[in-house]
């Protein structure tokens, strides 16, 4: 019903009957609309492109396919467009061989997609859950389908009744009041008004905002704001604005940066901002001056967001509102911009009995204790997947699964110990 493998050489012909589907409007007007915001801010790009990655890769293989007739063949080993193939593939297999009501709701729902990151997010998490089971030969259904239910995959013949399987992403700007967007839009309006400091600055200075709650809506009121915060750090006063916002500027050692930006390891790069920031885990961007200094920009909430009770908030209320209560139930959760070594690295410090347990660990305690979860058999917390290449000339997809399974249920299954092997 799903489709685990594709050949490259199948690559244009799955995207020519995808866009026939599916319709390449959707993904050429959604591009075109996001070049178009990007145009004035370039601190952006990159998150946008990120963010849209899928309507991106499409958008690609549509302008090819239209200046070539078909996705020319030196294309086919570009490995960037290969997670839209495989979605466009996984997409028409379950297409297919489902009703067409369901297809068309299916097409509705990748149209709202293209349109929503978060919603993409949502479907290619599903889509991959749904992969993981397939390839350990285990039938998969859609509650949809067969109106058991309203979570996402109903895992047929394993456990004493069959698991239920619900899908959860949660994006970096969960559970925050401030989102990564609005700090690269409001560096945008920022940005011109440092033009002085960016040139001549030759140290280190660590700037951190922090708004009494959320960023102001309009448009004139961020640009305001951007306009006191610059003539602040052109004096390097802090000082409380009229917003009520208050910013803290210090300087710090240069060589505190050491190879930052360039730096593979996420976990030492967020070490080095927060300690210059002496903030924890906000956003923040570096920039390097002419001078051969750099401005590290922190943005901050005055109100408390933590993501770990914004992830287990999300889990009960699904746990109350999606799962029946009466069959086994798995959680299937993606951090979102928690790559493979991150969640390795969370899971080998809970491991490590000198080492406190991590904010994660505890979370799922408290969460699987509640007497209203016992058919929840586990949470598993999986990073975004990678592009790996095999031997064979055979390329994967995967990432790393942290898994808390709950052996106390009622409804536990010696079937569910080997689930992730």
């Amino acid at each position: 019903m799903i489709a685990t493998e594709i050949q490259i050489l199948e690559i244009p012909e799955i995207y020519k009957r995808f866009a026939e589907v599916i319709g390449d409007n959707h993904w050429k007007n959604r591009i075109a609309l996001l070049k178009q915001n990007i145009k004035g801010n370039i601190f952006l790009v990159d998150y946008i492109q990120s963010e849209n990655s899928i309507a991106f890769q499409l958008e690609r293989l549509r302008e090819l396919t239209a200046k070539f007739g078909t996705v020319p063949s030196w294309e086919l080993n570009n490995q960037a467009i290969y997670p839209a193939a495989s979605f466009a593939s996984q997409v028409l297999a379950i297409m297919d061989v489902s009703p067409k009501q369901f297809g068309e709701q299916l097409k509705r729902r990748i149209h709202g997609a293209l349109k929503n990151p978060d919603d993409m997010r949502a479907l290619l998490l599903e889509l991959s859950a749904a992969t993981h089971f397939a390839q350990r030969g285990l039938k998969i259904s859609w509650p949809e389908l067969t109106g058991i239910g309203s979570f996402d995959l109903f895992i047929e013949e394993l456990g004493p009744n069959g698991l239920e399987v619900e899908c959860k992403s949660i994006s970096t700007n969960k559970g925050r009041k401030i989102h990564r967007q609005e700090v690269l839009d409001f560096y945008g309006l920022l940005c011109p008004h440092l033009q002085t400091t960016r040139k001549e600055l030759q140290t280190g200075l660590s700037v951190v905002l922090t708004v009494p709650d959320r960023f102001p809506k309009a448009y004139n009121s961020r640009t305001e704001l951007a306009k006191q915060v610059s003539k602040q750090i052109s004096c390097r006063q802090n000082t409380t604005l009229s917003d009520g916002s208050s910013l803290k500027i210090t300087d710090f050692d240069i060589r505190q940066l050491g190879s930052f930006p360039s730096t593979s390891n996420p976990k030492e790069a967020r070490t080095v901002i927060d300690e210059i920031s002496d903030t924890r885990n906000r956003e923040t961007m570096v920039i390097g001056t002419k001078a051969g200094g750099a401005l590290a920009f922190t943005v901050q909430s005055a109100k408390d967001d933590t993501l770990t009770k914004a992830i287990f908030d999300t889990l009960g209320d699904s746990a109350k509102k999606q799962l029946s209560g009466s069959r086994s139930s798995l959680f299937w959760v993606e951090l979102f911009g928690v790559d493979t070594e991150q969640l390795i690295s969370i899971a080998s410090q809970d491991k490590d009995s000198s080492q406190p347990p991590t904010a994660l660990r505890l979370g799922v305690s408290d969460f699987l204790s509640s007497p209203n979860r016992n058919a929840v058999i586990g949470v598993s917390f999986v990073s975004r997947s990678n592009l790996f290449r095999e031997q064979n000339g055979f390329i994967d997809s995967g990432g790393s699964v942290y898994f808390f399974p709950n052996r106390a249920s009622p409804l536990w299954s010696d079937d569910f110990s080997g689930l992730f092997s």
